[in-house]
């Protein structure tokens, strides 16, 4: 979809991504979110202790054309709620991200004006509590019919040539759709062999939530445009609907849209389903209860149609694991330590459900 004010692109921006003022803005976002270093080795601190060089050196490589971003180094770490299944997540190197940011400092706000207002998934002052309460709202609304969907692999299938067209609607520089394309195809490390990434964005740069963003903004429009109450964070989503009729509509048409853009529905994990049954979204479970049994005078709030939302089983087991990771009997720890190091996972845990 050619988003409103495609007219009007973007001529020159590469010189504003080296600007070393957005540079300098890059690397303290990097610094501040903390990590490992990529394959070069280089750590947060290492990085630190030569940035006024490192940041001159990424500003004169970019300046001149001859930046080329490493490959990232693959890792796998556990899924949420299944301990004993990995994910691949990829890290890039400090200056790869710190260069990354810089371009999506600049990206961001050409963009967001023309993102839906289905999407809330990293986007500035966006969050998931907005989404469960537009979500929230649908239901009382009587949208009781769900399409609850997977999409199958998305950061492992996004198609490199699709995204840089979508960028290049609101982007003629060509330098910096080459420097998007740099990191499309940086490949990756693993087992001290490099590998192509002909398709997708690596989970854990910088920028592939924008990217992700970008690839998916004509999927939102296209579904609200049909008149589809769609909520979207990243690449979940689900669509609230009056009728099993609807339903069953709007995720055959949900499919076209994807399917045109090379993407594709986990068969096992999409489906239509009903508020009395439940469905799962954002680390909750939302479902009709048969409401509280207490007294009206003692109750200081009913919900509404009994519906509740509360964490759902792999949100808890995945709390359950970090909790008991943390307090390995082997980890020599005193018990003021001890305290400081669970009390961050207690406190965000419970600021998030507590909503």
């Amino acid at each position: 979809m050619k988003a409103e004010g495609a007219e009007r692109k973007v001529h020159s921006l590469i010189d504003k991504v080296y600007h070393r003022t957005n540079l300098e803005m890059a690397w303290e976002s990097v610094r501040a979110n903390g990590g490992s270093g990529g394959i070069d080795k280089v750590s947060i601190p290492a990085f630190q202790a030569a940035a006024k060089a490192e940041l001159g050196r990424l500003h004169e490589e970019l300046k001149q054309g001859t930046y080329r971003p490493m490959p990232v180094r693959r890792t796998h770490i556990p899924k949420k709620g299944k301990p004993k299944e990995k994910r691949p997540l990829g890290i890039p190197a400090i200056r790869d991200r710190v260069c990354q940011q810089a371009l999506k400092n600049r990206l961001e706000p050409i963009f967001e004006p023309l993102f839906s207002e289905c999407s809330f998934g990293y986007r500035p002052g966006r969050s998931t509590h907005q989404a469960m309460r537009k979500i929230y709202r649908e239901l009382m609304d009587g949208c009781e019919w769900v399409v609850d969907a997977d999409l199958r692999d998305f950061f492992g299938t996004v198609h490199h040539e699709p995204l840089t067209d979508m960028i290049a609607e609101q982007i003629s520089d060509g330098r910096i759709l080459n420097l998007v394309r740099q990191m499309l195809e940086a490949g990756y490390m693993e087992g001290g062999k490099k590998y192509e990434t002909p398709s997708g964005t690596p989970q854990g740069s910088v920028a592939s939530p924008l990217f992700s963003n970008i690839y998916l903004n004509r999927f939102d429009h296209e579904m609200t445009d049909k008149g589809y109450r769609l909520t979207r964070f990243a690449d979940d989503w689900v669509v609230l609907c009056k009728t099993q009729a609807e339903a069953t509509k709007a995720l055959r048409d949900a499919r076209t849209i994807l399917e045109s853009l090379g993407l594709t529905l986990h068969p096992e994990k999409t489906r239509i389903t009903h508020i009395k049954w439940g469905f799962e979204f954002l680390g909750y479970k939302l479902k009709r209860g048969k409401g509280l049994t207490l007294p009206r005078e003692k109750v200081k709030k009913q919900p509404k149609m009994n519906i509740y939302a509360f964490p759902k089983d792999k949100s808890i087991q995945s709390f359950r694991d970090t909790i008991r990771a943390r307090t390995h009997r082997r980890i020599p720890l005193t018990v003021f330590e001890l305290i400081d190091s669970i009390n961050p996972v207690i406190r965000g845990w419970g600021n998030y459900f507590r909503k």
